[in-house]
């Protein structure tokens, strides 16, 4: 029921701006009305958590040292699930580079960008400015929140080896 909701209130506003004309008799949406519409998306919008939309929602707790047979898993699944054709590392492909990724965002959200693109790109303010900034929004690839753990680990491996 909430994802109804939600979803309405981010199609609402596109409804609004789109039937501007109408048959003789219809009503035409006051500014008043537009004007709460448009907030109550920007309220919706403002619920996002920290982590981002998503499965994840607690903190991760990693620990320190790195796990080298989970971080091996996920540089196989970043080959397997073909991350590669859109990311590097190093360089900024068609999606930003991964090996920093890590100190930049909270590893929660970074699992649900993973595992939940679709949403997180509708919802989550930081994913909307990487799909202004790329243009391009992440395919959704199927990865199971174990599996985003895994990538998560290669890629936390990948940044304590900096070129």
């Amino acid at each position: 029921m909430r994802r109804v909701i939600l979803l309405g209130l981010l199609i609402t506003p596109l409804a609004l701006v789109s039937c501007g004309g109408g048959s003789k008799g219809e009503t035409k949406e006051t500014p008043a009305e537009k004007e709460k519409v448009v907030a109550e998306t920007e309220k919706a919008s403002e619920q996002v958590s920290e982590f981002g939309v998503g499965p994840v929602q607690e903190p991760l707790n990693l620990p320190e040292t790195i796990d080298e047979a989970l971080a091996k898993k996920g540089e196989e699944l970043f080959e397997k699930k073909q991350c590669t054709s859109c990311h590097k590392l190093d360089d900024r492909l068609v999606g930003p580079p991964l090996r920093d990724v890590v100190n930049q965002r909270p590893p929660e959200w970074i699992m649900n960008m993973i595992v939940n693109p679709e949403e997180m790109i509708l919802k989550d303010p930081v994913a909307k400015k990487l799909l202004e900034e790329y243009g391009v929004p992440m395919t959704n690839q199927n990865v199971s929140v174990e599996e985003a753990r895994a990538i998560l680990e290669f890629l936390r491996k990948a940044a304590r080896e900096k070129k």
